[in-house]
This record gives C-alpha cells, sequence and structure tokens, in this order.
C-alpha cells in the first residue's frame, strides 16, 4: 500500500511526539525516585552520620577535665564543666539510637553505652584518690586505665560513624545507577528521536520545499504563458496543489496584476489630487481672508478704546482666528512637509534652547525639571527647526497633562538599535495619563483629545523623526504620568 505524503508525515510526527512523551515519563518518574532517595539521605543517613559526629565530638569535649582538675590543684570549676559535657553525650546518643537502623548500628552503641559508663567510673574514681591524697595513685589510673577506656570510646564512636558513611555511600550508589539508567535511557531516545527527526526533515524538504520551489517557478511561466500542459498526478498532495494553482495562476496572474497597478495608481492619483486641491484652497481661500479679518479685529479694538465688553468680544474673535490660522499653518505643514535642512547639533543644546521657550510655563506651573544626560554624548544629524518643533510638541503636551507642582523628567542618553548608534531623549511627566483607547489612536491624523487641537501635532512629529530616519515611541503611560522616547541617529 503507497501511503500518502500526509499520511507520511503525520506517522512521522506521532513517532517524535511519543518518543518525547517516553523520554518525559522517564524523566519524570527518575526525577520522582531521585527525589525519594534524596529524602532518604536527608531524614535517616545524614541525621545518624550527624549523631555519629556530635558523638565523637562529645568524647572528645569530655577528654583533659580530669587532668585539668588535678593540674589545676584540684580546682572544682573542671569538674562543673565535665558535668556539663556529659549530657551532652547522653543526649545524643539517644539521638544516635533513635536514627541507627541496623542491628549493627544498635549493638555498637550498645557496646559504646557500657564503655562509656565504665570510663566516666573509673575517671570518677580517678576524682576520689585525688582528692584522697593519693596523687600518684590517681595519675598511675588516669593516664592507664582511663586512657584505654576513652581509646575504646573513641574507636566505637568511629565505627558508628563509618557504618553511617557505609549506608550514605551505599545510598548515593543507588542514585549514581538511577541516573545512569536514565541517561541510558535518554540517549537511546535521543538518538531514536534525531533519526526520526531526519527522516521527517527529509519529507519535509522532498514533499514539500521541493514542491513548492517548482510552484513557483511554473507559477512564473503561467505568468508568461498562461497555458500550461498535462502533467501526471502521483498520491501527492502538494503537487496535486502545483499542478491546480498553476492552472489557476496562468488565467488569474495578468488580470490581478493589471488590476493591482491601476489600483495603486488610482489610490495614489486620488490622495494627491484631494491633498493638493485642499491646500490649495486653503492657502488662498482661507489664509488672506483670515489675515484680513486680524487686522480689523486689531483696528476695532484701538477704535473701541475702554469698552471693556466690546474688547472682550474682540479678543474672542481674535483668539479664534489664531486657532484658525494655526489649523491651517498643521495641516499645510501635514500635507506638504518642509525638506530637511540637515547639519550636525549637540541634543542637550537644542533641548536647552527648547526649554527656554517654555520657561513661562513651567514657571506659572510651578513645574520642576529634574534632567540626566549622559557624559560625551555624540552629535546628531538633524534639522535644528523641526527637531525643536517635536520637542516643543512632546513638552508641551506634558505640561497640559500635568497639574500646577509637577516634574518633567528628561533624560539623554545613548545606545544602539539596528546596528546604528542612537540618541534617546526620554520625557516623562507625571500627569494623569491616556486610557488604553486613546493610546491607541494618538499616531491617528486629526485624533484628538484636547479642546480645540488640530490632531496632528504627534502626527507631524512622528512624520519629522520618519525622515530623520529615527523614531518617536510613547514607552508607557499610567495614571501616574506618561513616557516618551525620541530616538535619534547619531553621526558616523
Amino acid at each position: 500500500m503507497r501511503l500518502s505524503l500526509a499520511t507520511k508525515i503525520s506517522l512521522a510526527l506521532v513517532g517524535v511526539l511519543a518518543l518525547a512523551a517516553l523520554s518525559s515519563v522517564v524523566a519524570i518518574t527518575s526525577a520522582y525516585r531521585l527525589e525519594s532517595l534524596q529524602e532518604t539521605v536527608v531524614s535517616e543517613n545524614l541525621a545518624s552520620v550527624q549523631a555519629a559526629e556530635e558523638l565523637e565530638i562529645a568524647m572528645l569535649e569530655q577528654r583533659g577535665y580530669v587532668s585539668s582538675y588535678i593540674l589545676d590543684d584540684g580546682n572544682r570549676r573542671w569538674l562543673e564543666q565535665l558535668d556539663g559535657k556529659r549530657g551532652a553525650f547522653d543526649e545524643w546518643m539517644a539521638r544516635a539510637h533513635a536514627t541507627a537502623r541496623s542491628d549493627a548500628e544498635h549493638e555498637v552503641l550498645d557496646r559504646l553505652e557500657r564503655v562509656q559508663r565504665d570510663y566516666a567510673r573509673r575517671r570518677e574514681d580517678v576524682v576520689e584518690l585525688y582528692d584522697a591524697g593519693e596523687e600518684e595513685q590517681a595519675t598511675a589510673l588516669l593516664l592507664g586505665e582511663v586512657a584505654e577506656l576513652y581509646d575504646q570510646c573513641y574507636a566505637l564512636c568511629e565505627e558508628f560513624l563509618d557504618m553511617n558513611q557505609q549506608l550514605v555511600a551505599a545510598t548515593s550508589s543507588d542514585a549514581r545507577r538511577q541516573v545512569e539508567q536514565v541517561t541510558l535511557i535518554a540517549m537511546v531516545t535521543l538518538t531514536l528521536t534525531v533519526l526520526i527527526g531526519m527522516a521527517l526533515l527529509w519529507l519535509f524538504f522532498h514533499g514539500v520545499i521541493f514542491p513548492l520551489r517548482r510552484l513557483a517557478a511554473e507559477a512564473r511561466l503561467a505568468t508568461d504563458r498562461p497555458g500550461t500542459a498535462a502533467i501526471d498526478l502521483d498520491r501527492d498532495e502538494l503537487r496535486d496543489l502545483a499542478h491546480y494553482m498553476t492552472l489557476l495562476m496562468a488565467d488569474v496572474a495578468e488580470t490581478r496584476s493589471d488590476l493591482e497597478h491601476s489600483r495603486g495608481r488610482l489610490a495614489h492619483a486620488e490622495k494627491l489630487a484631494a491633498v493638493g486641491k485642499l491646500a490649495a484652497s486653503v492657502a488662498h481661500e482661507i489664509r488672506n481672508p483670515l489675515t484680513s479679518m486680524r487686522m480689523w479685529v486689531y483696528s476695532l479694538r484701538r477704535a473701541v478704546g475702554e469698552d471693556e465688553a466690546t474688547g472682550q468680544k474682540l479678543d474672542i474673535v481674535s483668539g479664534e482666528i489664531v486657532r484658525l490660522e494655526r489649523i491651517v499653518r498643521n495641516f499645510l505643514e501635514f500635507s506638504r512637509p518642509p525638506q530637511l535642512k540637515l547639519a550636525r547639533h549637540l541634543i542637550g543644546t537644542l533641548l536647552d534652547k527648547t526649554l527656554e521657550l517654555i520657561q513661562h510655563r513651567l514657571d506659572e506651573q510651578r513645574v520642576r525639571v529634574v534632567r540626566r544626560d549622559e557624559p560625551r554624548l555624540p552629535e546628531v544629524l538633524c534639522d535644528e527647526e523641526q527637531l525643536r518643533q517635536v520637542l516643543l510638541n512632546l513638552t508641551n503636551n506634558a505640561l497640559d497633562a500635568m497639574r500646577p507642582g509637577g516634574e518633567l523628567h528628561v533624560n539623554l542618553s545613548a545606545s544602539r538599535r539596528g546596528g546604528r548608534r542612537m540618541v534617546i531623549v526620554r520625557l516623562r511627566d507625571t500627569g494623569t495619563g491616556m486610557s488604553a483607547e486613546v493610546q491607541a489612536r494618538i499616531f491617528e491624523p486629526f485624533f484628538t483629545t484636547k479642546e480645540g487641537g488640530t490632531g496632528l501635532g504627534l502626527c507631524i512629529a512622528a512624520s519629522i523623526m520618519a525622515r530623520h530616519g529615527g523614531t518617536l515611541e510613547l514607552n508607557h503611560s499610567t495614571p501616574q504620568g506618561t513616557e516618551w522616547g525620541l530616538w535619534i541617529p547619531a553621526c558616523d
């Protein structure tokens, strides 16, 4: 039975998934077993080893107190310290019995208890002989039988410690064997996975990539010659698809190409026509009358003299005329951006000039500028006027968003993006931020949240940065403030 390409790839994928599942099950099972072994080592072996070591330390701590008692002319302080050490030995002996797991360990501990009792009793005999004035007999007993009993106690402690260390070593050996088994299984499954993966890769290239390449070649031929000769079809789905797509593309390619070109030319022509017509209309039909109206309002303002009510109304009209002129100017700038006049500038100097222009607003709103510049920033290649326009737009927006007493944080730094050095200006205010809906539309032309705004400021700023080869980015906006990032290419 001949299998289709889809069946072959499906079987290979099932094999890879089965091996991956098997490897995961083995790894998880082994992890649980190793965890159990580790818990056994920690909860049983290590506790017993600790008890053995502490027993040995307790024995070592008891040595020398009786000798010090004799050498110090019977100073009872040494015997009092010895009594305190006995309690530690008894406590660790109880723990050693509790953690011992074999009869051999309990037997060693029983022997140690008996020898330790004899050792303690003979030490008391040494003290009694010394107190009775038999100093030579006390010394002989201390250096003879008492020392021998101590050596036996110490040897039993060592034996108990060795038994526990052997148990730890045996547990560690089991863990190593388990790791070796898991490693072997992992290597086998990895080898099988690699082999099946290579087979799947071969199927993919010979069954998908190469037919797709032939499909692309046939499509190019079909563009020039709509008719194609019939080919023999087999059970390979992609080859069937290539044949049918070639037949369809032969009929559609030329029509779609012509349609796309026509549609693109039409859309571009309509856009240029609309923008040109509107720009010309705005320039000739609105700007000149606005200038005349502004002059007449100025004349009327002088004529009314002290008439405060009429003067206020004329001020309103004058303000609206200024706003209309600003809208006209922004729209003309958006439709016909001026050419860049590039020169080398220090971004810190441009920022200083920008802050000077808005100093009066900073003072009125009691906004404090918190600035941090990296040392030795590179120069940027930019149009000074247009880049200052971008900075003014961002700083004025920040002031509009802040209440009196806020802070404007300005950071200048250098970095790399796309293999090119960039200078970054980060502006962060302490305003109320923007909603997610506003953030999604912030760069749309004519979209604004300000009363009387044109909605072109950020759009023009982004366009200016794009023509400089940089970007204007909204880093984040939260109820605690908004941060903008201005990326400007540095001079090489």
